[in-house]
């Protein structure tokens, strides 16, 4: 800005633009002031022309061009002293000054910045966003110097870490989810009861039939954990936080799977689907089976689950899926071969889910070596009652010594309809393959 200031005119009123030679002598307090008055001087400034145009555009239609003229002038001339009062001030922003800021300032500007970020917190219901008040000084290489005799931070860079690699889950993916907001799932099933069809001669009295229904009720389960960090583990290591919501996300996921697999079924545990599982029973397979080999085990189970019925002319189950150990997918399907020396299964890859004749097979580590799974996993229902959430707060005197906890949990339903447990076996390979070898 020019050394000879701006001014403002109002009523014979003029208040002068200061250049930056004159701002930095200021005071905190005397810039604050100023730029106060000078917000007022401009806004009184351009009222007061508009008023004078409309005044006298209303009183004399004939001076309308001339204020126009008029108009177009003020307007130009302030739109001048706003762009260059505005270079001004930045100028001192982007130079080694800075225009002071007191405490309704920062927390003005804080708001500003930080608003979706509080939205975000209201939508949850918690979390926490820190304001630091700063008091104006100098910033000097001392302010990066590290107590107890560790490096200088001043151009150090520290490596970020990496996620903690966790397996995926991947039984979400296979279940039946499904979506409720009733804190009881209720489901009804029905069954014939008495009585069936017949052919009946003319004249006969015709049989009677009835069915009934039963209504049966899932209550939800909670799956949750939580972390404690330091507010300067998160200062200081790049992306701690975003990794720590990441392991907990994963680590939920990961024993929502064991229960839905493996869960025992008393309060609070889910009952999962093997515990679901009944063991195999061979009926009409019985020895009758020479040199059974892994898929004849596999079919055996499936043979099993389709002929087995809670009632006459039901329809069969159909199970698809099979779950085995790493160690049992490698010798029983991988590794096998025939009389020649030719592997069994080519098409099975090592540690890969493969299918073969419509089902598909897939190495679980969870599993135990020597155990099978068979069943129609779609049968297994799973529901969304309270989704996955995290939440971040403070417990006991956490405030008082720069802690914080990170809170990850879920409620759902977990649970297989009565008349479906039919479609589920879990036994052993061994058994399995004893039961229906032929003598």
């Amino acid at each position: 800005m020019p050394d000879n200031n701006f001014l403002l005119d109002i009523k014979g009123n003029k208040f002068e633009i200061k250049n930056s030679s004159e701002l930095e002598k200021m005071t905190n307090e005397e810039v604050e002031k100023y730029t106060t008055d000078l917000f007022e001087a401009q806004t009184k400034a351009m009222l007061k022309a508009q008023a004078d145009m409309k005044e006298a555009g209303e009183n004399n239609a004939d001076m309308l061009k001339t204020i126009n003229e008029l108009k177009d002038s003020q307007f130009k001339t302030m739109e001048t002293i706003l762009k260059n009062q505005g270079l001004e001030i930045e100028s001192l922003k982007m130079g080694s000054l800075q225009l002071p800021k007191n405490a309704s300032a920062q927390v003005g500007e804080w708001l500003t910045k930080n608003h979706e970020e509080l939205k975000n917190i209201a939508a949850k219901g918690s979390g926490i966003i820190e304001l630091n008040l700063k008091a104006v000084g100098p910033i000097t290489t001392g302010s990066a110097t590290n107590p107890d005799g560790l490096p200088e931070m001043l151009g150090v860079q520290t490596a970020p870490p990496s996620n903690v690699n966790l397996k995926d889950s991947i039984v979400e993916g296979l279940v039946s989810n499904i979506t409720t907001s009733q804190p009881v799932y209720a489901y009804t099933e029905t069954t014939p009861k008495d009585g069936d069809f017949s052919f009946v001669a003319e004249g006969t009295i015709k049989p009677q039939v009835d069915f009934k229904i039963e209504t049966r009720y899932a209550e939800p389960v909670k799956c949750a954990a939580y972390e404690v960090l330091t507010t300067e583990s998160v200062q200081d290591i790049p992306g701690l936080q975003s990794i720590a919501n990441d392991f907990l996300r994963k680590k939920h996921s990961l024993k929502k799977q064991n229960g839905i697999l493996f869960g025992d079924g008393i309060s609070p545990n889910p009952k999962g689907a093997t515990v679901y599982g009944r063991t195999f029973v061979a009926g009409a397979m019985a020895l009758q089976v020479a040199n059974p080999n892994i898929m004849d085990v596999i079919n055996a189970c499936i043979t099993d689950i389709y002929t087995t019925h809670n009632y006459q002319d039901e329809t069969p189950y159909l199970a698809n899926l099979v779950m085995m150990n790493p160690v049992d997918f490698y010798i029983q399907l991988v590794s096998a071969k025939d009389d020649n020396g030719l592997p069994l299964f080519p098409q099975a890859g090592l540690f890969n889910r493969v299918s073969i004749g419509g089902v598909t097979i897939i190495p679980f580590e969870d599993i135990p070596v020597g155990k099978i799974f068979v069943a129609d996993l779609s049968k297994y229902n799973v529901t969304n009652y309270i989704g996955y959430t995290v939440k971040i707060g403070w417990i006991n005197d956490q405030f008082i010594t720069n802690q914080f906890t990170m809170v990850g949990e879920s409620r759902f339903h977990a649970f297989v309809k009565k008349l479906d447990e039919q479609a589920f076996i879990y036994d052993d390979i061994a058994t399995i393959s004893a039961a229906i070898l032929k003598p």
